[in-house]
């Protein structure tokens, strides 16, 4: 199972995914991406596959967060980060332990290229957006009908070695899930990373 390799990979990569993804071009992405949404104190905030921590330290302060992993050494380092009135709990994304709509926002930051059926990932965070709420997806996707080049399906083996698949297209991971795109805009790497708003149909 790919999550299972996955949660393998992470107790390896824990050590050293903050120097990987920390850099400044990913700080200002997510900095941008968290710019976009219209954060009120006390809103419930759920932070998928909040790995090391890293947007912990972004968010404003007076939320309610959450944040979840499948990996326990990745939120081990993320402890370390965490704030007040942040939780911290393992499980896997595409079946989440919360009721129906329970958050005003859900972050996938990176998520959707990692986990093992991102469709259901994607399904998971509507059914816990509360009515009226935003996700905010930042990940790396291909473009709507573009076919990874042979140099692309060649690198796709080795990221994917390291857990993330470099050629999935939102489009298709969205497909059937009701949720609709209010927001979009190319990111890092000359727009292979995007950020977008999403809503509940």
């Amino acid at each position: 199972m790919k999550n299972e390799s996955n949660r393998r990979k992470y107790r390896l990569l824990s050590a050293i995914y903050d120097q990987l993804m920390g850099n400044r071009w990913f700080v200002q992405a997510r900095k941008r991406a968290f710019s976009l949404l219209p954060f009120a104190k006390g809103q419930e905030v759920l932070l998928v596959g909040v790995g090391t921590g890293q947007d912990l330290p972004l968010l404003p302060d007076g939320l309610q967060v959450t944040g979840i992993d499948l990996s326990e050494d990745m939120l081990e380092r993320a402890r370390e980060k965490a704030g007040r009135h942040t939780v911290l709990r393992r499980m896997n994304a595409e079946q989440l332990d919360f009721a129906d709509r329970s958050f005003a926002f859900v972050i996938l930051n990176l998520v959707l290229s990692v986990v093992e059926q991102p469709q259901q990932a994607l399904r998971e965070a509507v059914r816990v957006l509360k009515p009226g709420g935003t996700i905010l997806v930042f990940d790396k996707f291909l473009h709507d009908g573009e076919k990874p080049a042979a140099g692309r399906r060649l690198l796709n083996v080795l990221t994917a070695a390291a857990g993330t698949d470099i050629n999935r297209r939102f489009r298709d991971i969205s497909n059937g899930v009701e949720v609709h795109v209010t927001h979009e805009e190319a990111s890092i790497m000359g727009g292979a990373y995007k950020i977008l708003l999403l809503r509940r149909e």
